[in-house]
């Protein structure tokens, strides 16, 4: 059964030399580098796209004015969807990686509109005012998980709600017309 633990990460300093809050960590962190393993085999194999843009909330945000969702497909497999939803705070963004139907990693953020942040807020890489959660899934559960930023959940929870929304979003997608990508030549 893997570990379960909750630790705070010491802060660090960016390229930039902006320092960063701490990140908090949950479970197992060998999962993280194991899925990550799969889920790079990922790019660089998409055979096609396929988009929807909808005026519904489909992530259950409250509010939002719609949702933009893009698949990735390696031949017949939905394997990522990216969601992007804009709330009255700002911008939420969600991607989820899976493989053979099962949910492997959910990256979530949010970008907070400039007179919304928090004051002293986290910065993300474009230097907006932020957080982001990572969640690894094992068997079903978040094995591993990190946050980082004012207002994000906490690592390890709302497997549930993450699980039904990748199976949302990839209903969605599904019989969407594909967009081939262009391969090189």
């Amino acid at each position: 059964m893997l570990a379960v633990l909750l630790s705070v990460v010491p802060s660090f300093q960016d390229a930039a030399g902006q320092t960063d809050t701490p990140e908090k960590t949950f479970g197992d962190r060998e999962v993280e580098g194991m899925i990550q393993t799969q889920t790079r085999e990922i790019y660089g194999k998409e055979t096609a796209k396929v988009f929807l843009m909808t005026s519904d909330d489909v992530l259950g945000l409250g509010g939002s004015r719609g949702t933009e969702l893009e698949g990735s497909l390696v031949g017949p497999d939905l394997v990522r969807v990216v969601a992007t939803a804009f709330t009255k705070r700002g911008k939420y963004g969600a991607e989820y990686y899976m493989r053979d139907g099962k949910l492997l990693f959910v990256y979530e953020t949010f970008e907070y509109f400039a007179k919304n942040a928090p004051a002293g807020a986290w910065q993300n890489f474009r230097h907006i005012a932020a957080w982001e959660r990572r969640s690894y899934f094992w068997n079903g559960v978040i094995a591993y998980g990190s946050s980082r930023g004012e207002g994000a959940p906490e690592p390890g929870n709302n497997a549930k709600k993450l699980h039904d929304q990748g199976r949302h979003v990839a209903a969605l997608l599904a019989g969407r017309p594909q967009v081939p990508v262009p391969q090189p030549q």
